[in-house]
């Protein structure tokens, strides 16, 4: 199938506003600016965030590529989701909040609950992956550092590592 070869850089040059544009159907969801866009590894699902304005929330919408129906809206990040991924085995998302919400939140694919959530600290964090081949750690990047996430799914915590970067500045 054509679908399971683009690239989310692809996928992001068929982006309109508030709708993406895959095989010439428009995705309607979202009610302002799509921010960020991820595919998962399998390319099953696709998920995507917005912008929105100051005091409402930014919703994460999972997709099902192949249907191209919408399967979840997640709400809880305000103003902006920053960064999406998927786990390696796509039973987990994580989302980033943006400046003004700073949270990362791990939410369960198949039902859609989010399952923890931390702050992911003072500074902007600019990026995060999970693993390749964990889907209970992931990675956060900030302008002047990383850490890594521990997921314990059991007792719905997640608690950051922070890596020391010495004198090294992104």
């Amino acid at each position: 199938f054509f679908f399971k070869q683009k690239t989310a850089y692809e996928m992001q040059r068929g982006l309109v506003g508030s709708e993406m544009c895959i095989r010439d159907r428009f995705l309607r969801g979202h009610d302002n600016e799509i921010s960020v866009i991820t595919l998962s590894s399998s390319g099953k699902y696709i998920a995507s965030g917005q912008r929105t304005f100051m005091g409402f929330q930014a919703d994460v919408i999972i997709w099902n590529f192949e249907t191209l129906s919408l399967i979840h809206r997640l709400k809880l990040h305000k103003v902006l989701v920053q960064g999406l991924s998927f786990s390696h085995n796509e039973l987990y998302l994580a989302s980033l909040g943006g400046e003004d919400d700073k949270r990362l939140v791990i939410w369960e694919v198949a039902t859609g609950k989010g399952l923890c959530g931390n702050s992911a600290g003072t500074d902007a964090v600019n990026q995060l992956k999970f693993y390749n081949n964990s889907d209970d750690q992931l990675i956060t990047v900030r302008n002047f550092g990383a850490r890594i996430w521990k997921v314990d799914y059991v007792n719905k915590k997640i608690s950051p590592t922070e890596i020391n970067l010495g004198g090294m500045k992104r």
